[in-house]
């Protein structure tokens, strides 16, 4: 998180897309740009709904975050990936897992049967997915360019 002057070693691993378990394919990989560090506080802040944060390979290869703030800031920076440090991480692959099997379907006017559409928590998922493709949008019709002068006119965090 840019200005966090908390430790690496006592972060959290951040699934910087929520892991969709009903359809992997949706997102929420655990893959090098899927993945971001956070101190406790910030990746509960996010959790909660407090910011909103993003995660991409631009066109040299670097990992890039954007912050999203609910003020209406956007912050962006280089990713901390760790490959300057550790080369040899580029060499790890990853796979997709394999999708859980689906259980058989509730039946009409049981208790199990569900009240909502979806649940409270894939409904919080879907809303994060479609700020992301429209804050992505966004940064893609403002340029490319533009925002990598922004990055490279501030001091790096």
């Amino acid at each position: 998180m840019p200005g966090c002057d908390k430790p690496a070693f006592a972060g959290d691993l951040d699934h910087v897309h929520e892991y969709d378990h009903d359809n992997p394919a949706a997102g929420g990989q655990t893959t090098a740009v899927g993945l971001a560090t956070k101190c406790r506080m910030h990746h509960q802040m996010k959790t909660d709904g407090v910011f909103l944060d993003d995660q991409y390979i631009d066109a040299t290869g670097k990992a890039r975050q954007v912050f999203y703030t609910q003020n209406g800031a956007t912050i962006h920076g280089y990713a901390e990936s760790g490959d300057d440090l550790f080369p040899t991480l580029r060499d790890i692959t990853f796979t997709d897992p394999e999708p859980p099997p689906k259980p058989p379907p509730p039946q009409p006017n049981t208790p199990e049967s569900p009240t909502r559409r979806r649940p409270r928590l894939a409904d919080t998922h879907a809303r994060r997915r479609q700020e992301r493709e429209r804050n992505r949008k966004a940064l893609e019709a403002t340029g490319e360019q533009e925002a990598r002068r922004a990055v490279e006119d501030r001091p790096p965090f």
